[in-house]
């Protein structure tokens, strides 16, 4: 089977994938945003806690059934998929199914959580279906990653997306409340099916090896654990900031950080791309940095200012856009926006170690951090609010990206700053010029969109001084490089 690295053309076909993807978030943000602008109009910040109440149930059901064996068949180059590929289907899809039942069947404990209601019960027992729908998704992905085949992938995700905010505003509209998000949510997972299992020719047969599941398991459980940590991290919300605040905080935080880490959508996009693309340098130290300072460079390129711009307009853009109801949201939306700079930087790196098979090293952070974030938020909550959740999240991204930074250079020769700083000062500059608007001119939307249009333009301009006529050289060879193919 042919590999990235054995393909000819890398590099090109890297980006033009990573500029598919980008296309694609572009639209996918764009839609929700206009749905989530909908959605917060339509309903109650109580709604909003409900929801992400229970879509983490299930995205825990979800992360204890995928083993990491995705991850695993991707980063591994001498697999044999034809057989491979069953064996790890037939262990997520039999796992899910289990994860899915138990879900189900405890709906009714659910219910009974303080400050949750009893109406949840049946929500709950439709989302589990989500846990076997996910599993479905697995080989597909596997298969169209490997190839670095995104367009099928780009065309799945932005039918999710619409699906969700088409179904879930119907459904408000028609005062369904709750259920919009639940049916929102099954009918986009459907619609991103259909695409996928559409897109290749592999179907479902059921083989159990234990020959060929242990190789992947290696890295996979290794990898999933470190996913799982985090969703553990995050429980601190749907428990302890529900029983001290009330659901109504738990929407604020859950709507603060949808909107603030928006910009963390190009880091997404760069890892789904940039998981398989470094598998295939692993064996090549000084390509392997060269391929991931490039690419933290470009990413930063786009998520600094992006964030940036969101915390120096972030209550004229609450209050102007989505209403005086979410302004509490505010001091959330700033801390968020800090953590999607710092955060997002941090899981370039992440890509990174995992890329050189060092999923121990990713495990050790997110245990670290998941046990720091909930003494924080144990701490900060009671004292500050809600926001203190927020406030401990900023914090423990600082800690994050040092130590992944730190591990990364021991194992590779990567200079990070030099690709930061042209994106980092350029940012810091049109956040400040967005800041000054918002102190003494903004006052309605023109005013927001004339600011912002101005703000990011200034970022352009800063971004092209600072970094000298080789950034911009750099940057038209890429485009080339694209252009190419």
């Amino acid at each position: 089977m042919t590999t990235p690295s054995s393909s000819p053309g890398l590099r090109g076909r890297t980006l033009r994938s990573f500029l598919l993807l980008g296309a694609q978030k572009v639209v996918s943000v764009g839609v929700t945003a206009a749905g989530g602008i909908a959605l917060a109009r339509l309903l109650t910040p109580e709604m909003f806690g409900l929801y992400a109440i229970l879509i983490f149930v299930i995205t825990l059901g979800v992360r204890f059934s995928e083993l990491g064996l995705g991850a695993a068949l991707i980063q591994r180059r001498d697999l044999d998929l034809a057989t491979g590929l069953s064996a790890a289907f037939t262990a997520t899809f039999g796992l899910a199914l289990v994860l899915g039942a138990a879900i189900m069947a405890a709906a009714p404990l659910i219910a009974r959580w303080p400050g949750v209601s009893s109406e949840v019960a049946m929500p709950v027992r439709w989302l589990a279906l989500l846990v076997v729908l996910s599993s479905l998704r697995m080989p597909a992905m596997v298969l169209l990653e490997r190839r670095l085949a995104y367009l099928p992938l780009a065309i799945a995700e932005t039918a999710d997306t619409v699906t969700f905010n088409v179904v879930a505003i119907a459904a408000a509209l028609a005062g369904a409340g709750l259920w919009s998000f639940v049916l929102g949510a099954l009918a986009a997972r459907t619609a991103n099916l259909a695409v996928l299992w559409s897109a290749t020719r592999w179907r479902p047969t059921f083989r159990w090896s234990r020959h060929e599941l242990v190789p992947v398991l290696r890295f996979g459980m290794l990898f999933q654990a470190s996913v799982l940590i985090a969703v553990a991290g995050d429980a601190v919300v749907p428990t302890f900031v529900t029983a001290m605040s009330g659901v109504a905080a738990v929407g604020y935080l859950n709507w603060a950080a949808t909107l603030a880490l928006l910009p963390l959508q190009v880091v997404s996009i760069a890892g789904r791309v940039l998981f398989p693309a470094l598998s295939s340098l692993q064996a090549e130290p000084q390509r392997f940095a060269e391929a991931t300072a490039r690419a933290l460079n470009r990413v930063t390129t786009v998520l600094y200012p992006a964030a940036a711009l969101l915390l120096a307009g972030a209550d004229p853009v609450v209050r102007l856009i989505f209403g005086e109801a979410w302004v509490p949201a505010v001091p959330a939306v700033r801390c968020f926006c800090l953590s999607a700079i710092i955060g997002g930087t941090s899981t370039i790196f992440v890509h990174a170690l995992y890329g050189l098979g060092r999923p121990d090293l990713v495990f050790r952070l997110n245990l670290a951090n998941a046990a720091l974030l909930w003494v924080s938020t144990l701490v900060l909550v009671p004292w500050i609010g809600f926001v203190g959740f927020a406030v401990a999240s900023a914090s423990l991204a600082c800690a994050g990206v040092s130590f992944t930074a730190w591990n990364l250079r021991r194992l590779i020769p990567l200079h990070v700053l030099a690709a930061v700083r042209v994106p980092l000062a350029a940012s810091a500059g049109s956040a400040a010029v967005l800041a000054a608007f918002a102190g003494f001119w903004i006052h309605d939307l023109p005013s927001l969109v004339v600011g912002a249009a101005v703000s990011a333009g200034a970022y352009v301009v800063f971004a092209g001084l600072i970094g000298g006529a080789a950034w911009r050289v750099e940057f038209m060879r890429d485009w080339r490089t694209v252009l190419q193919g």
